[in-house]
C-alpha cells in the first residue's frame, strides 16, 4: 500500500482532532493527549485546569474521590487539587482519563464501533496495571495504565472520526490478518497511527518507547530492562482484552484463547492463566467500582458486560446486527448487487443508525445530535450510493431559513452553515417547505424541473439527482434530509431504504419530541 494513503489518514485525523466543530469526544480525545504528553511534567494547576475544562468530570472526579476504594481515610476533597493531594497525583490523572473513557463507552449515541474502542481502553489499562502489580511498587503501575490505555489510541481516533472505513477494515479482518486489513484500508495499522499522531505530543520517553510495534527479538528474550516491560506489559494487556472483547471466542474456548496469547509472551512475560483470571476478576471489580461512583449502569457499560460474561463462562452480548459486514459485499458497488445482496447490504448498513437512535431514546438520557445525525448521513449515503447527505436544520434567529448543519460529501462541505433554503426562493425547496413532501428529483436538466433547481445544489459538480426527506414534529418541519447524486446516475430507492428511511425519520421526530419536553438533554 502506497505511503501516500497513510499519510492521507495522518493528515485527516489531524484535521479532525483541530477542528473546533468536531464531536465532544474529540475534545476528550484531546484531553486524553495532553494528559499523556505531560505524564510526568505537568503541573498540579495544569492537570486542574485540563481536568477542569469539562465540570461534568470535574464534579465526577471529585465524586471518586470521596470513596474508599480512592480514599480509604475519608479526607474531604471538593476541588481537583483537594483530590491530587489526597489520593495521589497519577491517579487522579488516570482516574480523569478512565471517566472520560467509560462515559463514551457508556454513551448510547455514539457508534458501537467507538464505544467498544472506549471500553477497550479502560479495560486494557487497568489490566496492565494488575499484571504489572509487584510488592513495593504499587504506585509505579500507573505508568502501565496510561502506556496500555494509548496501545489503542489509534482504534479510538480511527473508530471516532472514519467509522466507516473502521468498519470496512474489521470486515476485511474476517479474511486477512488485522494489521494488514488496516493497511488496505487506511495504509498503515492503528498502532503506527496513535503512534503517530501521539509523537507530536512530545510523549515521554518511557510512553514512546511502549507504543512502539514488539518485535519477535524482544519477545524471544527475557525482559531486563524498565522499557522492554513496559512495552511487553501494554502489549500483552491489550491482546489479552482483545480476546476478552472477541464475539468469536465463545466460554469453551475463552481459557484456550488466552493461553495462546501467554504462549507469546511465554519467554519474555511469562504468566500462569491463573495470574490472568485473578487480574480479570480485579479489572472487573475496578471497572464496576468507576461506574458506581459516577452514576454509569453496568448494562451501558461495554467492559463490565464483556468482563462479566467471561467471568461467568457464558457467552458475550450479542453485538447489534451492523457489527459485521462481510468485505467482499461491502466493497461491492450496489449497481453490481444482486437483488438478495442489495437487500442484506441495505439492512446492514441502516440498522447502524437505528440502533443509535433507540439508543439516544431514553428519558433522562444526554444526547449529541451531531453524533446522531452524523450516523444518519453516513448510512444514507452508503445504502443508496450517494454522493453527499446533508441535514438542514432551521437558523436560530430566522427559522423559515433552513442551514446544512451535518452531513458528509463534497457538497456538504461546500454548503456548510449557510441559509440557502429558504420559503421566499421559489425552488423546490420552497415546494417542500409549503407542502412537508417528499421530493424526488431524478433529473436536474429535464425541462421545467431545471428552473425549481437551485443553483447552489450544483457547488460541488453537476448534481444528477437528488431527494429531499422532511423530518416533522407536531406538523411543523424540523429538519430536511437532503441526498444527491452525480454524473448523470439516478437515485434507486429499494423498498427497504424506503422502509427504513421512514423509521429513522418518526425515530428523529420523537427524539425532538423528547428533547422539546427535555426528557431528553441535547449536548
Amino acid at each position: 500500500m502506497p505511503p501516500s494513503l497513510a499519510r492521507k489518514t495522518i493528515i485527516e485525523i489531524e484535521s479532525a482532532l483541530a477542528d473546533n466543530k468536531t464531536t465532544a469526544i474529540s475534545e476528550i480525545i484531546q484531553i486524553i493527549q495532553q494528559l499523556a504528553s505531560k505524564a510526568f511534567s505537568i503541573s498540579i494547576g495544569e492537570l486542574s485546569e485540563l481536568i477542569g475544562r469539562d465540570p461534568t468530570v470535574t464534579a465526577k472526579v471529585i465524586s471518586a474521590a470521596n470513596t474508599l476504594g480512592y480514599n480509604p481515610s475519608a479526607q474531604p476533597v471538593s476541588t481537583i487539587s483537594d483530590a491530587i493531594h489526597t489520593v495521589g497525583f497519577e491517579k487522579i490523572r488516570n482516574l480523569a482519563i478512565s471517566l472520560m473513557l467509560a462515559e463514551n463507552a457508556s454513551y448510547g449515541g455514539n457508534s458501537y464501533e467507538q464505544r467498544q474502542a472506549a471500553a477497550l481502553c479502560v479495560c486494557s489499562g487497568m489490566l496492565a496495571k494488575q499484571l504489572a502489580k509487584r510488592p513495593g511498587r504499587e504506585e509505579e503501575t500507573e505508568l502501565f495504565f496510561v502506556c496500555a490505555s494509548l496501545r489503542n489510541y489509534g482504534h479510538l481516533l480511527l473508530s471516532t472520526f472514519k467509522v466507516e472505513d473502521y468498519r470496512l477494515a474489521r470486515s476485511h479482518a474476517l479474511d486477512m490478518p488485522e494489521e494488514e486489513a488496516f493497511k488496505l484500508v487506511f495504509g498503515l495499522t492503528p498502532l503506527a497511527l496513535g503512534e503517530a499522531i501521539l509523537k507530536q505530543s512530545n510523549l515521554p520517553r518511557d510512553i514512546q518507547h511502549s507504543l512502539r510495534k514488539l518485535r519477535q527479538e524482544t519477545l524471544s528474550r527475557a525482559c531486563y530492562s524498565p522499557q522492554d516491560e513496559t512495552l511487553l506489559v501494554s502489549e500483552l494487556a491489550v491482546s489479552l482484552s482483545n480476546v476478552v472483547f472477541d464475539e468469536n471466542v465463545g466460554p469453551s474456548d475463552f481459557n484456550h484463547a488466552l493461553n495462546q496469547v501467554l504462549a507469546r509472551f511465554a519467554s519474555s512475560y511469562p504468566l500462569s492463566i491463573e495470574t490472568v483470571n485473578e487480574a480479570l476478576l480485579a479489572v472487573d471489580e475496578s471497572i464496576s467500582a468507576l461506574n458506581r461512583s459516577v452514576g454509569i449502569a453496568e448494562r451501558h457499560s461495554p467492559a463490565s458486560a464483556k468482563l462479566q460474561a467471561r467471568l461467568n463462562s457464558v457467552h458475550l452480548p450479542s453485538p447489534p446486527k451492523h457489527a459485521r459486514i462481510k468485505a467482499q459485499l461491502a466493497s461491492k458497488p450496489i449497481s453490481e448487487m444482486s437483488a438478495d445482496e442489495r437487500l442484506s447490504f441495505s439492512r446492514q448498513t441502516f440498522e447502524r443508525t437505528v440502533t443509535s437512535i433507540e439508543n439516544a431514546l431514553v428519558p433522562g438520557s444526554k444526547v449529541r445530535l451531531a453524533s446522531i445525525f452524523d450516523e444518519v448521513c453516513r448510512s444514507f449515503r452508503a445504502a443508496a450510493d450517494l454522493d453527499s447527505c446533508l441535514i438542514f436544520a432551521p437558523e436560530e434567529y430566522s427559522p423559515q431559513n433552513f442551514s446544512a448543519r451535518y452531513g458528509s460529501g463534497s457538497l456538504f462541505a461546500k454548503v456548510k452553515n449557510r441559509p440557502i433554503v429558504s420559503p421566499e426562493k421559489r425552488d423546490v425547496f420552497s415546494i417542500c417547505l409549503t407542502r412537508k413532501e417528499d421530493i424526488l428529483i431524478q433529473d436536474t436538466q429535464t425541462g421545467k424541473i431545471s428552473k425549481v433547481v437551485p443553483e447552489w445544489i450544483h457547488s460541488a459538480g453537476d448534481t444528477s439527482s437528488f431527494i429531499i426527506l422532511p423530518v416533522t414534529f407536531d406538523q411543523q418541519l424540523r429538519y430536511l434530509i437532503v441526498g444527491t447524486a452525480s454524473e448523470g446516475r439516478k437515485i434507486d430507492l429499494s423498498p427497504t431504504d424506503l422502509k427504513y428511511l421512514r423509521s429513522i425519520r418518526a425515530s428523529i421526530s420523537l427524539l425532538y419530541g423528547l428533547i422539546d419536553s427535555q426528557a431528553v438533554v441535547a449536548v
